[in-house]
């Protein structure tokens, strides 16, 4: 039997995590796809990548794309870095483009995070958190939150917290199977 503490304490932390995390989808239930009508597609988002080179999301356009809200500092976004990695590879001859958003963090805690998960697609260094607000509407300020961009750039479906391959794939294989 668990102690009634333990067993409080464990309902309190599901309660605080549910409400860190937020849905942020509005009615739309997290991993699954957002119905086409209803996408928004997110202001400009331009900066710096982690070695200080521009970075364009537009530049995707056209692709299916991840887009993964991470920190070095952020203990889910390390638990989810070797699965991002991993399905960006398995999937990147199928046209499907991976960014992440590195957001308030050191230019030096970014690196060392992804030299140390092995993460080869480019990240958007945001200290200040800026690029969060170009996707204002799907709100995905808990970390870590991974979106997934249809064709015409438009957020398409949403994690928020840590996503593993067995949600990711099939969401993935969903919005690359749409015209």
């Amino acid at each position: 039997m668990i102690p009634r503490a333990v067993a409080a304490s464990g309902a309190a932390l599901a309660l605080l995590l549910a409400a860190a995390c937020g849905s942020g989808g509005g009615g739309t239930a997290p991993g699954a796809p957002i119905p086409v009508g209803e996408r928004k597609t997110p202001s400009t988002v331009t900066g710096e990548d982690l070695e200080g080179k521009p970075l364009d999301l537009a530049s995707f356009k056209g692709k299916v794309t991840v887009v993964n809200f991470w920190a070095s500092w952020c203990g889910p976004c390390r638990g989810e870095a070797e699965t991002l990695e991993y399905v960006y590879k398995e999937n990147k001859d199928k046209g499907v483009e991976f960014v992440g958003v590195d957001i308030e963090d050191t230019r030096d805690g970014a690196k060392a995070f992804t030299r140390t998960f092995g993460t080869t697609y480019p990240s958007f260094f945001d200290p200040e958190g800026k690029i969060t607000q170009a996707f204002s509407t799907v709100n995905p300020s808990a970390l870590p939150t991974t979106l997934i961009l249809d064709r015409k750039g438009r957020v398409a479906v949403q994690f928020p917290g840590l996503v593993t391959t067995t949600k990711l794939e099939p969401a993935l294989a969903e919005i690359v199977a749409e015209q």
